[in-house]
Protein backbone atom coordinates (compact mmCIF):
# COMPACT_ATOMS: atom_id res chain seq x y z
CA UNK A 1 0.00 0.00 0.00
CA UNK A 2 1.29 3.38 -1.30
CA UNK A 3 1.58 6.29 1.76
CA UNK A 4 -0.71 8.29 -0.60
CA UNK A 5 -4.10 8.91 -0.67
CA UNK A 6 -6.76 11.00 -2.12
CA UNK A 7 -10.21 12.01 -0.45
CA UNK A 8 -13.03 12.85 -2.53
CA UNK A 9 -16.40 14.26 -0.12
CA UNK A 10 -19.86 14.04 -1.51
CA UNK A 11 -23.03 15.50 0.07
CA UNK A 12 -25.29 14.14 -2.76
CA UNK A 13 -25.92 10.39 -3.04
CA UNK A 14 -26.45 10.32 -6.48
CA UNK A 15 -22.89 12.41 -6.83
CA UNK A 16 -21.45 9.45 -4.88
CA UNK A 17 -23.46 6.56 -7.39
CA UNK A 18 -21.73 8.20 -9.99
CA UNK A 19 -18.31 8.54 -8.68
CA UNK A 20 -18.69 4.64 -7.51
CA UNK A 21 -19.27 3.61 -11.06
CA UNK A 22 -16.53 6.29 -12.39
CA UNK A 23 -13.96 4.11 -10.35
CA UNK A 24 -15.50 0.87 -11.11
CA UNK A 25 -15.90 1.18 -15.05
CA UNK A 26 -11.91 2.42 -14.61
CA UNK A 27 -11.21 -1.01 -13.62
CA UNK A 28 -10.28 0.20 -9.93
CA UNK A 29 -10.22 -2.54 -7.67
CA UNK A 30 -11.96 -2.48 -4.37
CA UNK A 31 -8.77 -2.96 -2.17
CA UNK A 32 -7.61 0.55 -4.15
CA UNK A 33 -10.36 2.56 -2.44
CA UNK A 34 -12.79 2.72 0.66
CA UNK A 35 -16.41 4.19 1.04
CA UNK A 36 -17.15 5.90 4.18
CA UNK A 37 -20.69 6.92 5.32
CA UNK A 38 -23.27 7.38 8.56
CA UNK A 39 -25.09 4.20 8.94
CA UNK A 40 -27.91 6.24 8.73
CA UNK A 41 -27.14 7.16 5.04
CA UNK A 42 -26.21 3.20 3.77
CA UNK A 43 -28.01 2.41 0.70
CA UNK A 44 -27.64 -0.03 -1.73
CA UNK A 45 -25.10 2.33 -3.71
CA UNK A 46 -22.70 1.86 -0.83
CA UNK A 47 -23.59 -1.94 0.01
CA UNK A 48 -23.62 -2.94 -3.86
CA UNK A 49 -19.72 -1.31 -3.51
CA UNK A 50 -19.26 -3.37 -0.39
CA UNK A 51 -20.85 -6.66 -1.46
CA UNK A 52 -18.30 -9.63 -2.39
CA UNK A 53 -18.44 -9.86 -6.04
CA UNK A 54 -17.09 -13.41 -5.90
CA UNK A 55 -19.49 -16.75 -5.35
CA UNK A 56 -19.67 -17.62 -2.06
CA UNK A 57 -21.74 -20.76 -3.40
CA UNK A 58 -22.49 -22.96 -5.89
CA UNK A 59 -24.80 -21.80 -8.95
CA UNK A 60 -28.37 -21.32 -7.44
CA UNK A 61 -29.60 -24.16 -9.55
CA UNK A 62 -27.85 -26.71 -7.52
CA UNK A 63 -28.65 -25.35 -4.15
CA UNK A 64 -31.66 -26.27 -1.70
CA UNK A 65 -32.95 -22.50 -2.73
CA UNK A 66 -32.41 -18.56 -1.96
CA UNK A 67 -31.37 -19.08 1.63
CA UNK A 68 -27.55 -19.98 0.65
CA UNK A 69 -27.75 -16.66 -1.90
CA UNK A 70 -28.70 -14.73 0.82
CA UNK A 71 -26.71 -16.21 3.59
CA UNK A 72 -23.56 -15.39 0.89
CA UNK A 73 -24.65 -11.98 -0.01
CA UNK A 74 -24.89 -11.19 3.74
CA UNK A 75 -21.50 -12.79 4.52
CA UNK A 76 -19.74 -10.87 1.33
CA UNK A 77 -21.26 -7.54 2.77
CA UNK A 78 -20.13 -8.63 6.70
CA UNK A 79 -16.96 -9.74 4.96
CA UNK A 80 -15.87 -6.66 3.21
CA UNK A 81 -17.17 -4.02 5.64
CA UNK A 82 -17.54 -2.77 9.17
CA UNK A 83 -19.64 -0.95 11.58
CA UNK A 84 -17.88 1.33 13.81
CA UNK A 85 -19.84 3.54 15.87
CA UNK A 86 -22.00 5.40 14.21
CA UNK A 87 -20.53 4.97 10.25
CA UNK A 88 -20.39 2.59 7.81
CA UNK A 89 -16.81 1.31 6.60
CA UNK A 90 -15.78 -0.61 3.29
CA UNK A 91 -13.10 -1.27 1.79
CA UNK A 92 -8.92 -1.28 2.54
CA UNK A 93 -9.90 1.54 5.51
CA UNK A 94 -11.96 -1.02 7.21
CA UNK A 95 -9.75 -3.55 8.49
CA UNK A 96 -7.41 -0.26 9.51
CA UNK A 97 -10.11 1.24 11.22
CA UNK A 98 -10.98 -1.89 12.90
CA UNK A 99 -7.95 -2.35 14.31
CA UNK A 100 -6.84 1.32 15.25
CA UNK A 101 -6.18 1.85 18.90
CA UNK A 102 -8.43 4.24 20.27
CA UNK A 103 -8.62 7.54 18.70
CA UNK A 104 -10.98 8.48 15.74
CA UNK A 105 -12.34 6.45 13.13
CA UNK A 106 -10.26 8.19 10.29
CA UNK A 107 -7.34 8.21 12.54
CA UNK A 108 -5.96 4.82 10.56
CA UNK A 109 -5.65 7.12 7.37
CA UNK A 110 -2.63 9.48 9.20
CA UNK A 111 -0.72 6.42 7.77
CA UNK A 112 -1.82 7.59 4.15
CA UNK A 113 -0.86 11.62 5.66
CA UNK A 114 -3.67 12.85 6.94
CA UNK A 115 -3.23 14.87 9.82
CA UNK A 116 -5.36 13.84 12.78
CA UNK A 117 -7.28 17.02 12.91
CA UNK A 118 -8.15 16.86 9.28
CA UNK A 119 -9.61 13.65 10.24
CA UNK A 120 -11.52 14.39 12.73
CA UNK A 121 -13.06 17.60 10.57
CA UNK A 122 -13.71 14.72 8.03
CA UNK A 123 -15.30 12.07 10.60
CA UNK A 124 -17.86 15.43 11.57
CA UNK A 125 -18.72 15.88 8.38
CA UNK A 126 -18.91 12.08 7.88
CA UNK A 127 -21.31 12.45 10.80
CA UNK A 128 -23.56 15.10 9.05
CA UNK A 129 -24.60 13.42 6.45
CA UNK A 130 -21.48 13.46 3.82
CA UNK A 131 -19.98 10.12 2.32
CA UNK A 132 -16.05 9.99 1.86
CA UNK A 133 -14.42 7.74 -1.56
CA UNK A 134 -10.63 7.17 0.16
CA UNK A 135 -8.66 6.57 -2.95
CA UNK A 136 -5.03 4.81 -1.94
CA UNK A 137 -2.44 4.15 -4.75
CA UNK A 138 0.73 5.01 -6.28
CA UNK A 139 1.24 9.21 -8.08
CA UNK A 140 -0.35 7.86 -11.17
CA UNK A 141 -3.15 5.69 -9.88
CA UNK A 142 -4.42 9.25 -7.36
CA UNK A 143 -4.17 11.56 -10.73
CA UNK A 144 -6.02 8.92 -12.68
CA UNK A 145 -8.59 9.20 -9.69
CA UNK A 146 -8.60 13.16 -9.36
CA UNK A 147 -9.27 13.44 -12.57
CA UNK A 148 -12.06 11.04 -12.84
CA UNK A 149 -13.70 11.92 -9.67
CA UNK A 150 -13.47 16.15 -10.51
CA UNK A 151 -16.11 15.17 -12.74
CA UNK A 152 -18.37 13.53 -10.17
CA UNK A 153 -18.91 17.42 -8.34
CA UNK A 154 -17.52 16.38 -5.10
CA UNK A 155 -17.94 18.51 -2.43
CA UNK A 156 -14.70 18.61 -2.00
CA UNK A 157 -11.24 16.62 -3.48
CA UNK A 158 -7.95 16.65 -1.05
CA UNK A 159 -4.73 14.59 -1.81
CA UNK A 160 -2.07 13.52 1.00
CA UNK A 161 1.47 12.78 0.85
CA UNK A 162 3.05 11.28 3.74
Amino acid sequence: MSNECLIAEFTDPSSLETALEVLHRADYERDSYSVVTSANQVDDTVLADAKDKTPASPPAEKTMGASTLVGGTLGGVLGTSTMIGPMLVAGPLAGMAAGAAGGSLLAAVESWGVRKDVGDQYENRVAGGASLIIVNGDEMKLSNAERMLQTCDPESLERFTQ
